[in-house]
């Protein structure tokens, strides 16, 4: 029997306006606190914060995402969303002082929450549910795309005389082509019906969180803090054990490992459950860091970022297949806005907190305590869904595009 098809025109666009959203937050997450220490002459953990703030941004945007979305469609919030990301993304260009970029910051972050949740939806939607985790993977995928593309660029301009006009000139630009891109595929968009209830709606918890969807959404929680303390100080600690040189390989390493193994992580979701994949990325991510925190050689560093990245990308997979697994259609923009909220809370924490860490302990240490802080989420998950016969993912009826 033919297999429901995944790959379909609504797919297709929001994977790659997802591709193009990830290059530019990787691009300044590992720019950005650097360049603040420099141009301001602040301390690590101030500059961090300009990492951080981004993210809390990111958070606020997902909070009124969801339900904005389940009101008024993500094709709409896609849209405005977009241009307020264009209009605050010119004002990197007025930055004077460490204040003024902080309030760029957490505005761009806010749009980019709103984005990346409006995309996931439709994304989510046009997956057959035979298919979800492995659909989910590919879409998954183009993040790692832009996981790679995007350090390495931004490392690149780094090195370049005023390289940070032209990161900022090269963020104007993909908003405007993500928009272009968004305008040219519209028309190939299924409507989405709008199913919010005409009565007066009051802000409550359930408004903004999916309570099916917090469970494994604490572990995806802990995973992005963790792993912030990769991204914020990839090139700060790579200087500090003098293996500049290899830390613009970190995460050509990254796409290399989770590019590779999400082939088939995804199929093996669908048909043996999640906790195949899991428990296996759980371990490894907690080695990684140990490892990472005593790479005194270039091969180390490598393997650990190796171990990291291949943990973090296919947890990524198993994890946001469990926050939609048990919702109802017109929930699963919330799931997603939950899960993903989850991270941002996570990655927010991660940069400043960490950042203390490293004033007070220094680079090795702090990765020790993360390393530790990994392996607090196998008993988390343990709790949650080994406990529970709900790991194995049956297959449920396709949700047409139509119907939400």
């Amino acid at each position: 029997m033919k297999k429901d098809k995944v790959w379909t025109q609504e797919f297709i666009s929001m994977t790659a306006i997802n591709s193009m959203f990830t290059i530019i937050f990787f691009l300044f997450i590992v720019t950005i606190t650097p360049y603040a220490k420099e141009e301001f002459n602040v301390s690590i953990s101030t500059a961090g914060l300009a990492a951080s703030i981004f993210v809390i941004g990111s958070l606020f945007g997902r909070l009124f995402s969801g339900g904005w979305i389940e009101r008024y469609g993500p094709i709409r919030v896609l849209e405005r969303s977009l241009i307020l990301f264009i209009v605050i993304s010119t004002c990197y260009f007025l930055v004077v002082n460490i204040e003024s970029l902080l309030i760029v910051r957490i505005i761009q972050g806010f749009a980019t929450g709103l984005i990346s949740t409006a995309t996931g939806t439709v994304s989510m939607q046009a997956i057959p549910a035979s298919r979800r985790a492995e659909g989910i993977s590919y879409y998954s995928s183009s993040a790692v795309i832009g996981a790679a593309i995007g350090p390495f660029v931004g490392i690149y301009f780094l090195s370049l005389d005023n390289g940070h006009n032209w990161i900022f000139t090269l963020n104007v630009l993909a908003g405007l082509a993500s928009f272009v891109m968004l305008k040219l595929s519209k028309k190939h968009i299924s409507a989405f019906n709008v199913i919010a209830k005409q009565e007066k709606r009051r802000l409550s918890f359930h408004r903004i969180i999916e309570v099916k969807a917090l469970p494994i959404s604490i572990v995806a929680l802990l995973f992005a803090f963790c792993f912030s303390g990769v991204t914020s100080y990839l090139v700060t600690y790579s200087q500090a054990i003098q293996l500049t040189e290899v830390a613009s390989y970190y995460f050509l390493v990254h796409a290399t490992c989770i590019i590779c193994t999400r082939f088939f992580t995804g199929r093996w979701i669908d048909k043996k459950g999640a906790s195949i994949v899991i428990y296996p990325c759980l371990i490894l991510f907690a080695g990684g860091f140990l490892l990472y925190s005593q790479a005194y050689y270039w091969w180390v560093f490598l393997l650990a970022a190796g171990c990291i990245s291949t943990a973090f990308g296919n947890f990524n997979s198993g994890g946001h297949t469990l926050a939609v697994k048990y919702i109802e259609p017109h929930r699963i923009g919330m799931a997603t806005a939950t899960y993903y909220m989850s991270f941002d809370i996570g990655s927010g924490l991660g940069p400043y907190v960490l950042g203390v860490l490293i004033e007070q302990a220094g680079y090795r240490t702090m990765y020790i305590i993360v390393a530790i802080v990994a392996l607090l989420t196998i008993p988390i998950y343990y709790y949650y869904y080994s406990r529970k016969p709900k790991t194995k993912l049956k297959a449920k009826a396709s949700i047409p595009l139509n119907q939400i």
